[in-house]
């Protein structure tokens, strides 16, 4: 299980089991997915939901240097934020990287990360996984409220 020990973003606490799924969509490997239960902990998202973290959070004196951030909200426009859930980040070289969104829905790291990257988001009863792989970490520089895709989102 890790966390992010340098920022106080916790990982998904103790027990990060899953619930079953209420019959959302296979994971790209078509394995059942499970959903994540709402952490116990919830991080400061401090400030910006939606906009693009890496532009200012890039090791700029005084600014923390993220590898790895976003927002997640409860539909495609972004239309609110989604608190507590786990944004499941698996590396190229297969470690796991659990991140908990806060309460404005922003998630980060610091961690070294090993891109090309899978990525998912889970909070019972939802949990949605990319469909391909990312290749960058400023996960709000793609989804846009503009962009085909939109937001990320549950579900």
């Amino acid at each position: 299980m890790v966390g992010d020990p340098g920022t106080g973003i916790p990982g998904s606490g103790p027990d990060a089991g899953g619930l079953p799924d209420d019959g959302g969509d296979p994971g790209p490997d078509g394995a059942p997915v499970e959903c994540e239960p709402a952490a116990a902990v919830v991080p400061n998202g401090n400030h910006n939901p939606g906009l693009a973290c890496l532009t200012c959070h890039d090791g700029t004196p005084g600014r923390p240097q993220w590898t790895l951030a976003g927002t997640l909200y409860t539909d495609r426009n972004g239309a609110a934020p989604i608190t507590a859930a786990t944004i499941l980040v698996t590396d190229a070289q297969g470690v796991e990287h659990r991140l908990v969104t806060a309460s404005n829905g922003n998630f980060y790291t610091s961690e070294a990360i090993a891109f090309p990257v899978r990525v998912s988001a889970s909070k019972c009863p939802d949990t949605q996984a990319m469909t391909s792989q990312v290749a960058v970490g400023d996960c709000n520089g793609c989804h846009t409220a503009n962009a085909s895709q939109g937001r990320i989102h549950l579900p």
